[in-house]
């Protein structure tokens, strides 16, 4: 019993010696494969944005009211795509309309005066030229009756102071003589009237010309301005039409409807009022926001995922996006960064414009060793700088 008590003493002090080695061993080869990972592996070192939202290359152009004004028709549905130049809402225009009514309406009126005046100048013009031949041609006959009758009286005349001459010595009767000078006078009284009714058929001549003149001035006058309205109205008109134009807002580029305002037949809009937005054609890329610490640590290049808030990363995953540009100063206490996206097209999430989520970017990958040197040279620089 002694001897047996012996041996089983001596059998379990070996086992626990045994025991001992056994769980040192493995403790040494535990903490040294723990110091080899915090001081050989590599661990990502992340930085997550304020905001970040998928976006279109080129930005979404608004759409503003250039007036004032009530709304007659809204031709746009969120969504929909659109054609540069589509009319997407049209203000209201029927004052304008009632207005180029008014102005095409007297448009008429001066056309209908218009033809029946040009036609009693034309019809004037050719009866002055008519007249003013007709009264050369009497004042020339009148003249040449003149010439006529100044020959007749010459040769009275040259009568009779002959038959003076042939009195005195005695050939002609004082009869004859006498009678010859009264023809002769009496022919020289008919060339003066003649030469007064020359004159006059001058005068009345140049007198007749002179009223129908004057009237064909008045004509062309009346014409003249009739055509300055006929002008005025179609540029007024002309104006008008522009006017309306403007009251059609259009789409300014071809894309999508991504954002309108809550518009009805009747609404009021104001100048400059953002009625829609037309986002444009093309790659989508991501818009992110950081805070100012990650100026400098941030570079093109960095690797990132994107997580969107609609969808959440747990059930959808992430997007793979890659930094392209970084601002250099701060917007509102924010760094703008740019990011490409690669699309995966095993992935549920759909891609457009407007998606609201956030990046992670792998800033570096550092041992945890430096990660807890870090962390620990920061806590005695707060220390420090609160001890001072």
């Amino acid at each position: 019993m002694p001897a047996g008590f012996s041996r089983s003493i001596h059998a379990i002090a070996t086992d626990g010696h045994r025991g001992s080695i056994a769980g040192v061993a493995i403790g040494a080869l535990l903490l040294g494969a723990w110091l080899a990972w915090f001081f050989l592996a590599r661990v990502g070192r992340y930085e997550a944005s304020v905001s970040a939202r998928l976006e279109v290359g080129q930005a979404a152009h608004r759409v503003e009211a250039p007036l004032d004004g009530k709304v007659a028709a809204v031709h746009l549905d969120l969504g929909a795509e659109v054609a540069a130049g589509d009319v997407l809402i049209a203000l209201d225009v029927e004052p304008l309309r009632r207005e180029i009514d008014d102005k095409q309406a007297r448009l008429a009126a001066i056309a209908g005066q218009v033809g029946p005046l040009r036609a009693e100048i034309a019809a004037r013009t050719r009866a002055l030229r008519d007249g003013e031949e007709a009264a050369r041609a009497h004042v020339g006959e009148a003249k040449a009756r003149l010439r006529e009758s100044e020959a007749g009286a010459r040769f009275q005349e040259l009568e009779a102071e002959r038959a003076v001459r042939l009195r005195q010595d005695g050939l002609v009767s004082e009869a004859e003589a006498a009678r010859l000078a009264a023809d002769a006078q009496s022919r020289r009284s008919a060339t003066e009237a003649l030469d007064r009714a020359a004159a006059r058929a001058y005068v009345e001549r140049r007198a007749g010309q002179s009223e129908q003149q004057a009237e064909l001035a008045r004509l062309d006058r009346e014409a003249a301005t009739l055509e300055g309205e006929r002008l005025v109205l179609e540029a007024t008109i002309k104006a008008l039409l522009a006017e309306i134009e403007r009251r059609k807002i259009r789409s300014p580029i071809a894309g999508r409807v991504g954002d309108i305002a809550v518009l009805r037949a009747g609404s009021f809009v104001r100048e400059g009022d953002v009625v829609a937005a037309v986002v444009p054609p093309g790659e989508l890329r991501v818009i992110a926001e950081f805070p100012p610490s990650s100026v400098g640590r941030i570079r093109a290049g960095q690797e990132g995922r994107l997580r969107l808030d609609a969808f959440p990363w747990t059930e959808y995953g992430t997007l793979s996006t890659t930094v392209d540009r970084v601002a250099s100063e701060t917007q509102e206490g924010r760094i703008r960064v740019e990011l490409g996206v690669r699309p995966d097209p095993a992935s549920p999430i759909p891609m457009q414009h407007g998606l609201p989520g956030s990046v992670v970017i792998e800033m570096e990958r550092v041992s945890p060793a430096s990660l807890v040197l870090r962390a620990a040279g920061q806590i005695v620089r707060v220390r420090g700088g609160a001890g001072g």
